[in-house]
């Protein structure tokens, strides 16, 4: 279908582009070109506007790769055969695609979202760069050239820490998600 083409065509556009490319794409046009949005976060009273591009810049790559997993495991899910069995006992097609297929496509959409976490917190050094935004990875980055071995060090096992939970929530919630999974 129509959708179904955009959607890849959005998909593939969203994984080539790296984040600092879209993050100066989206300077130009919202900054330059219109003057919508401010090029460096906090400058309103909520932030709010300066939130915007620095988001979108890191959420455009995560999106696309999210698409294109969740289509590829839903197509695989629907050919299967216990959802053709489904719906060969007339179930609905609305409740066998949320209740039976897209339960068992999300394993490796959790997957990729935990791996994605550390792209996320890597794609955030150079985010809050762009965007001149004060967070961890901009804060990361000036240790790094300040030398401040300390900081560099706490930065790293704080992200460490974080990655290394959010796998272990993710490696716990398959059992939750997929019963024929057993803890051990």
């Amino acid at each position: 279908s129509l959708l179904d083409r955009l959607g890849r065509a959005f998909a593939i556009t969203g994984q080539s582009m790296p984040v600092f490319w879209v993050g100066l794409l989206l300077i130009l046009l919202f900054t330059v070109q219109l003057g919508w949005l401010p090029s460096a976060g906090g400058i309103d009273r909520l932030g709010l506007q300066g939130i915007i591009m620095p988001a979108v810049s890191l959420g455009f790559y995560l999106v696309a790769a999210h698409m294109r997993i969740v289509r590829s495991t839903m197509l695989d899910a629907l050919n299967s055969d216990y959802i053709k069995m489904v719906q060969a006992k007339g179930m609905p097609k609305r409740i066998t695609i949320w209740k039976h297929a897209l339960k068992n496509a999300a394993i490796p959409v959790f997957t990729l979202f935990a791996v994605n976490f550390a792209q996320l917190i890597s794609g955030a050094v150079i985010t809050e760069s762009i965007f001149a935004w004060p967070g961890i990875g901009r804060l990361l980055v000036e240790s790094v050239f300040a030398r401040d071995y300390t900081v560099v060090q706490t930065v790293v096992f704080f992200s460490s820490a974080i990655i290394v939970v959010i796998n272990l929530v993710v490696d716990l919630s398959y059992a939750w998600l997929d019963p024929r999974i057993r803890l051990a």
